[in-house]
Formats: C-alpha cells, sequence, structure tokens
C-alpha cells in the first residue's frame, strides 16, 4: 500500500493530511496511525486528517489525534483541510462548507489567513479546583467541539504546563479526558496562551478550539468586552472575533511538503 500524504503546518500545530475521498486510507487501524504520528520513528505529527466526500457538504472532514484515537474535530486541523481541499480542487468559493463528528462549520479562505466559523460552545461550568490546579484559581470547563478546562494566570511561562496538563487531563472527574489551557494577559485584547492536548499527551505549539474555549471564556467572565482577541500561542498568533451572533477563529497555514507512505 502506497500513499500520498501532505505535511501541514497551522500556528505550529502540525498534521499529515491525505485525500480519503476514494476511501482508499485504512482510517481504522490506529496502531498504524499512532506510528506514524511518532516524531522519532516516522513523519511525526500531532494528528492525522482525511478529507472524505460528502453528499450535502463541500466535503467531510475525520480526525485522529497523535495516539490513533479518533476525535469529534480539530479547530487548527479545520484551517488546514480548508487550504488542502482548494490545493486539490482548485475550487474558489467566499464560503466552504463541510461536516465533522461535531456538526457543519463554515470556512472561508482570506489571503493568509483561514477563518472557521465555530459551533456554539455548550456544557460551560465552573469546575472543583481542589484536586486540580496546584493554583486556588477557578477552573473553567466547556466543550467547543473537543473538551477544555482554562486557567487564567499570571505568566503562562510560569507554569508547568506537562506536569500540571497531565494531571487535570488524566483526572477522574474528566472520564474521556480533557484539554488544558493557560493565559496571562499581554496587553488589551492580547494574551499569551499554553496548551495541553489530550491525544497528543504533551503541550501543542496551538490549539484552535483551545483558544476559542479561552475568548468564550474571557467573554463569559467580563474580563474582555471587544472584539477581535489576539493569542500568541508558541507556534504564533491567531485571532477571535464575534460577528453577530457568530464566533470565528483565523490564522495562517500552510503546506510543508508532500511524500509517500510505504
Amino acid at each position: 500500500m502506497i500513499l500520498d500524504f501532505y505535511k501541514y503546518s497551522s500556528t505550529g500545530n502540525d498534521f499529515i493530511l491525505l485525500d480519503n475521498r476514494d476511501e482508499s486510507c485504512p482510517v481504522n487501524d490506529k496502531k498504524y496511525w499512532q506510528r506514524l504520528c511518532s516524531r522519532r520513528t516516522s513523519v511525526g505529527a500531532d494528528g492525522v486528517i482525511f478529507l472524505e466526500s460528502s453528499e450535502e457538504f463541500d466535503f467531510h472532514m475525520r480526525y485522529l489525534n497523535a495516539d490513533g484515537g479518533e476525535v469529534s474535530m480539530c479547530g487548527n486541523g479545520t484551517r488546514a483541510l480548508t487550504h488542502f481541499y482548494h490545493f486539490l480542487t482548485k475550487v474558489d468559493k467566499p464560503t466552504y462548507t463541510f461536516s465533522t463528528m461535531n456538526g457543519v462549520y463554515n470556512s472561508q479562505i482570506d489571503g493568509d489567513t483561514i477563518w472557521i466559523e465555530m459551533t456554539e460552545a455548550y456544557d460551560k461550568q465552573i469546575v472543583d479546583n481542589s484536586q486540580l490546579y496546584s493554583k486556588n484559581i477557578d477552573s473553567y470547563y466547556m466543550n467547543t467541539g473537543v473538551p477544555h478546562c482554562i486557567y487564567l494566570v499570571d505568566d503562562v511561562e510560569e507554569v508547568e504546563l506537562v506536569s500540571e496538563g497531565r494531571r487535570i487531563r488524566n483526572h477522574s472527574l474528566f472520564p474521556n479526558g480533557v484539554n488544558t489551557n493557560f493565559i496571562s494577559k499581554i496587553s488589551e485584547d492580547s494574551y499569551k496562551v499554553r496548551t495541553y492536548e489530550r491525544g497528543v499527551e504533551d503541550e501543542t505549539l496551538s490549539c484552535g478550539t483551545g483558544i476559542t474555549a479561552c475568548a468564550h471564556f474571557l467573554w463569559d467572565k467580563g474580563v474582555e468586552t471587544s472584539s477581535p482577541i489576539n493569542f500568541q500561542s508558541r507556534g504564533g498568533e491567531l485571532v477571535l472575533k464575534k460577528e453577530d451572533n457568530s464566533v470565528f477563529f483565523g490564522g495562517p497555514t500552510e503546506m510543508i511538503y508532500k511524500g509517500k507512505l510505504c
């Protein structure tokens, strides 16, 4: 079996993308994709994205984390997949509509920026923090396609992110695991963010659903009332904005190289 693949980076969140519209990819071979995502022995990536056909929409997205497990969607991955679809089909549209396990999304290509209209965040709640984070601050939880905890701290660079994030991710309060985000204010409407991602089991350079959760947290708590909000991740800058009743997040994405899987 030989498969063409494309390596993408969306502000440091890196992915292996494959065209599976002919259903030729062994999507359910968890160990195969897990090995492929290993950085020391194979291509290496935070996840694998499959472009699939859709009768109703422009395309369908399937997403596997680096551990080979399938999850409902990936924010930065949707930006990479929009670019990939446009690259393969050469179809120019003001808005692309695609389906995921989490529902239907719209995306737009605006020069070097790809914007995603996010679905509504849900299951918002303050979680008992006494067993979670070592600092005495609120733990805020919500689902923006995948589950997230958010913490507003003085300086994200002082957080022991991997140890703290891993402990929260594996806590019994979250039987399916949770992604953990720490944010700190840089200036007006600008924040640093760091994220520990389940499935990758490490810090990633950026996380689209994570910064979406962070923006909702800031708006919900009244910390920020304006839009847009700029988030500086270790992989680059992402922007969250509100338009009417919708929330969009945007940033750059790029194809790095093409290869073959043997």
